[in-house]
């Protein structure tokens, strides 16, 4: 499919320059920004250093980007992650004139993205529908249950059951969602910071330009789960971020030094799985990697509390915000599968029962 292409920077001048977003403007404001939400400049500075448009270039160089990232900030990680799906979408998209609207603009971060999907993998009816209407269009109704970036992203590609148990992924202006009656803002402890809402859908028209693809639901469901058996890479952010901050303190060195061993060699396992294996295979290898690193951040932000002492409890404080971060990859493209994998790690990690 040819469509329009965008000059880009090559590798080192991407991780150069997000590099020094993350240490100049994220890292030095993450606390304020977990307080009062990731402001749009954020999106901007890692645009202009060419962060937002790496989901058409080689994975590894958006797995360096989203570590830098997410180590200095969870919240801005978190928008900045909801950009790239869009992007794949719309670059994979047989509508030629969505790609000629939207392709450049997604590429260089002059349009932010977000996207609702995640309702598609759960059990039960569909929470959203979508009714062929005419010319070509169609009609969406029901609830995105979780949307984040709102306020800050410009388009959205929302995900819908139509007939025939397809799906049809549709990129809409956000505005065309918005109503007073239709936005409720979610009240989080964890990533309160990015902007995350549940909207009514109630007759939200579809143009035939809007439409991205409508594969078969079966087949979106088998990849949407190879896919979130992975480790993410923005918890290896989470683990330099803690592994960080404990290294300030002298009785935790030794800690720091441990996880940051340990997190090099689960690292290493996650992105070769990656890399070396189709993607439907090696499932339980991937997704006992995924639960034995999310563990390992856990307990290293859980050591942040420790050692920052009882100031933590203050939910200002850059050790309750790593907590707070760190626990959100516990649910983070959660799947059942992911779900079971945990649950099983933190079994073995308990032992047998003991009679008291």
């Amino acid at each position: 499919m040819a469509g329009p292409t965008v000059p880009s920077l090559d590798d080192t001048e991407v991780l150069a320059g997000t590099t020094r977003v993350a240490d100049e403007l994220l890292r030095p404001r993450a606390d304020e920004t977990a307080r009062k939400g990731v402001p749009r400049g954020h999106l901007d500075a890692l645009a202009t250093a060419g962060a937002l448009g790496l989901a058409t270039r080689a994975p590894a160089l958006l797995r360096q980007a989203t570590e830098i990232i997410s180590a200095a900030d969870g919240a801005t990680w978190f928008v900045y992650a909801q950009h790239h799906q869009p992007v794949r979408a719309v670059a994979a998209s047989d509508n030629q004139a969505l790609r000629h609207r939207w392709l450049i603009p997604l590429l260089t971060g002059r349009t932010l993205s977000g996207h609702a999907v995640s309702h598609l993998a759960r059990p039960g009816p569909p929470a959203i529908t979508a009714t062929p209407g005419t010319g070509g269009g169609w009609t969406l109704n029901g609830r995105i249950a979780w949307l984040t970036s709102w306020g800050l992203a410009d388009v959205v590609l929302v995900g819908a059951i139509a007939p025939g148990d397809r799906i049809l992924f549709a990129l809409l202006p956000a505005e065309d969602l918005d109503s007073p009656q239709a936005v409720h803002r979610h009240t989080l402890w964890s990533m309160h910071a990015t902007h995350a809402v549940a909207i009514d859908l109630n007759d939200v028209p579809v143009g035939p330009d809007q439409v991205v693809s409508m594969p078969q639901h079966a087949d979106w469901l088998r990849t949407y789960l190879n896919h979130n058996a992975n480790t993410h890479p923005a918890v290896f952010g989470s683990l330099r971020a803690t592994t960080q901050f404990l290294g300030q303190y002298e009785t935790f060195k030794a800690w720091a030094d441990s996880a940051k061993l340990r997190a090099d060699q689960l690292r290493s396992r996650a992105y070769a799985l990656i890399d070396a294996q189709p993607p439907g295979e090696a499932i339980d290898e991937r997704l006992a990697t995924r639960a034995a690193t999310v563990d390992l951040a856990l307990r290293t932000a859980a050591a942040c509390i420790a050692a920052a002492g009882a100031r933590s409890m203050s939910s200002d404080t850059t050790a309750a915000r790593l907590m707070t971060e760190a626990s959100f990859h516990l649910v983070h493209g959660q799947t059942p599968q992911a779900k079971d994998a945990y649950a099983q790690l933190a079994g073995a990690l308990a032992g047998p029962h003991e009679r008291v």
